[in-house]
């Protein structure tokens, strides 16, 4: 541990020995620009204090919560952080833009190298967050697509583990993954947490303003016990319908959890020969995704368009949950090919929400031996018109198949939606 006369023996003999001391090594805010000349001292665009954005991430790795001032331009790297920073563009959002070097190399944190990594390839990230504090990021552009023959499966515009927490405001993610994609399961445009590191890796996120498009599996994934993700004014664009894979916009599995609020996710369709309208045995992407999500998940005043299934909730808990491990409140599900809201296996909630078509579903509830817990959920003040069928259980009519219930009440169909339960002998649809 330095002491403050350490501290001071050590800067004498930077000077005295002839060593070189970063630029502004002992500034709290220092400038990035690869366009103008770096000037040891500099407080500005045009006199900065550092040509790359991770000479400067390096040369303050002393300091307490730099700010880095990004310029407008491109800057071709990838990011390592490993302490609390602020990365602030120093322009209009989006003037500043991170890209992939044409031959990205493997990221080597203590979180991408962590065990159970190995099972997998090694991961490749456009920027990788592996710190316990706070990495604040806005409006900066990160374009993270790799060649259009790369198949990996770890593959993330924005990594955020070892449980640190990003604070994204007016972020725009663009690509994540293989650009064109192609039809390979890895690409995810911002990373929050991984359940297959031993142990898992946990973080957490506050998302506003944020944009992710041209990823090539998940725009977002929050994953993990313990990671969280607080969502807002934020914009998931998939590619629309592909013979490529099946996307899903927003993934919470592995009891991570996210609170979503006033969000756009649209454009997840899939066109690929195994896809299509019967859940049971064809593969559909989704805008929403909860695969064991921990209990509080919400999505508030959102809109879900233009995906095959809006929203897919299942549970993984152990027991039958006592209350609703999700709400769905006072969203728009429009247009979504498929269905509008699936229900599998445990108990979420609806709420004030409107379901419109085309959609051949509006809200479809699973029935099948295989599950491990009962379906049990519940909606309450849902309008739903202009689709084919308004609630219908899909059943596979098993011996096996536990007994449900979903509770609909104070809710409205309109242009000649109904109900169809689709011959089950125990789930029962109560008005």
């Amino acid at each position: 541990m330095f002491t403050a006369r350490t501290r001071s023996i050590i800067g004498a003999c930077a000077v005295l020995c002839g060593l070189a001391v970063p630029a502004a090594a002992n500034a709290a805010s220092v400038y990035v620009s690869n366009s103008s000349p770096v000037v040891p001292g500099g407080k500005s665009c045009t006199q900065p204090n550092y040509a790359t954005v991770q000479g400067a991430i390096d040369a303050l790795k002393l300091i307490s919560n730099p700010t880095i001032n990004v310029c407008p331009g491109t800057y071709t790297e990838q990011l390592t952080i490993t302490k609390a920073l602020k990365l602030s563009v120093a322009g209009t959002a989006g003037s500043a833009k991170v890209v992939l070097p044409a031959s990205p190399a493997d990221t080597k944190t203590e979180c991408d190298e962590a065990p159970g990594t190995g099972e997998f390839q090694p991961d490749q990230d456009g920027i990788s967050i592996c710190t316990p504090g706070t990495v604040s990021i806005t409006g900066l552009t990160v374009e993270a697509k790799w060649a259009g023959n790369v198949c990996d499966d770890s593959l993330y515009g924005i990594l955020v583990a070892g449980g640190a927490t990003l604070k994204a405001s007016n972020v725009t993610i663009n690509g994540a993954g293989a650009f064109p994609i192609n039809g390979c399961q890895g690409g995810v445009g911002i990373q929050v947490g991984m359940h297959w590191t031993k142990p898992a890796e946990v973080g957490h996120a506050t998302l506003k303003g944020v944009t992710v498009t041209n990823y090539q599996k998940n725009g977002i994934t929050i994953e993990s016990k313990g990671s969280t993700a607080t969502i807002g004014t934020t914009i998931v664009k998939g590619a629309g319908a592909t013979p490529e894979t099946a996307q899903n916009g927003i993934q919470v599995s592995g009891e991570g959890q996210a609170k979503i609020k006033s969000s756009k996710i649209s454009g997840n369709e899939c066109d690929v020969k195994s896809c299509g309208g019967e859940g049971f045995s064809q593969e559909q992407a989704t805008g929403l995704l909860f695969y064991g999500a921990a209990a509080g998940s919400s999505v508030t005043s959102s809109t879900l368009e233009g995906n095959d299934i809006g929203a897919y909730y299942i549970s993984q808990s152990a027991t039958q949950p006592a209350s609703p491990e999700l709400l769905l409140s006072k969203d728009t599900f429009s247009g979504n090919r498929y269905e509008g809201v699936v229900l599998d296996q445990g108990d979420a909630s609806l709420k004030t929400d409107t379901i419109t078509g085309p959609s051949e579903v509006g809200i479809e509830i699973y029935q099948y031996a295989s599950q491990s817990l009962a379906s049990e959920s519940s909606a309450s003040n849902v309008k739903i018109e202009g689709v084919g069928t308004g609630v219908r259980v899909a059943s596979d009519k098993a011996a096996g198949d536990k007994p449900g219930h979903f509770k609909f009440s104070k809710s409205t169909f309109t242009n000649d939606t109904t109900v169809l339960n689709n011959e089950s002998s125990n789930f029962e649809v109560i008005f």
